[in-house]
């Protein structure tokens, strides 16, 4: 008998994290992302120094991860739409699960990462979504089900790429010194946050209201419960975005975006305050 079949209705075997097929991913891709991480601090960034060098190799690693993830799941997507609508549980193929690998290792490199450079609100804001995150997508590899749905979530790293490189001109200055550039990014990035994110929860949760008799309870739980709690990451995150760029005028900027240049020196340094 099929191990994997009905497993929709169980509980997904975490044991099964010590096999190879997902322990041998997992560990490359975990090395992959630590020694590309290596060679952007290594030839990356050299006129910067301090937390702004540290920003700089962080955002350009997660602008990595993003254009792979992103792309991937975009072009996924595309190619595979009838899986993505109408399959969205049982299909299941090994070359698939390993975009949603790939993204549990990345999010467990940058929380070590942030860990060891920064702490801040925005750090614990970040280490309760990638711990998420990171959950959310292991349930689906280890089932073996809900692949497509885990593709769906990834097609929000789409926004990523747009946000990430807005954040890397801010820090340059080259918001400035290509003003038409940074508008046309800055555009894209609230384009993308409404397609990419609001759009593609609304779809989630939607799917899952329509099919919450169609699986256990455990995934519904995370359908839901993970549903909500991304929603209102996304909405925060947008909003900032906006009292950043500017649209929520001078009191949205002063007491909604974040300067994380601000909140690490007010940790660490609060005599400079």
């Amino acid at each position: 008998m099929d191990k994997y079949g009905g497993a929709e209705f169980r509980l997904p075997p975490f044991e099964d994290i010590w096999k190879p097929a997902f322990r041998i991913p997992f560990i490359s891709y975990f090395l992959l992302f630590q020694t590309i991480a290596y060679c952007i601090r290594t030839y990356a960034w050299k006129s910067y120094s301090g937390f702004k060098q540290y920003r700089l190799h962080n955002l350009t690693l997660c602008f990595m991860h993003s254009s792979i993830t992103g792309v991937c799941s975009f072009v996924f997507s595309i190619t595979h739409q009838q899986i993505m609508l109408e399959d969205t549980i049982h299909w299941y193929s090994p070359w698939a699960a390993q975009l949603p690998i790939l993204s549990i290792a990345y999010f467990v490199c940058d929380t070590m990462d942030m860990l060891r450079h920064e702490i801040s609100r925005w750090t614990i804001e970040l280490l309760f979504h990638h711990i998420a995150s990171a959950f959310v997508f292991t349930v689906p590899v280890l089932s073996r089900k809900f692949i497509p749905y885990a593709y769906w979530a990834l097609l929000m790293e789409v926004n990523s790429i747009f946000l990430h490189l807005r954040s890397l001109m801010q820090i340059t200055g080259y918001s400035i010194l290509k003003q038409s550039l940074f508008r046309l990014i800055r555009f894209a990035n609230i384009i993308t946050f409404v397609l990419f994110r609001f759009a593609v929860q609304a779809w989630q949760i939607n799917w899952a209201w329509m099919n919450y008799h169609r699986s256990h309870i455990f995934y519904m739980g995370i359908a839901f419960i993970g549903g909500g709690f991304f929603l209102i990451v996304n909405a925060i995150l947008f909003v900032r975005v906006l009292a950043s760029d500017g649209y929520l005028g001078e009191f949205g900027r002063k007491h909604t975006a974040i300067d994380r240049f601000i909140f690490f020196f007010s940790c660490f340094f609060p005599f400079l305050q």
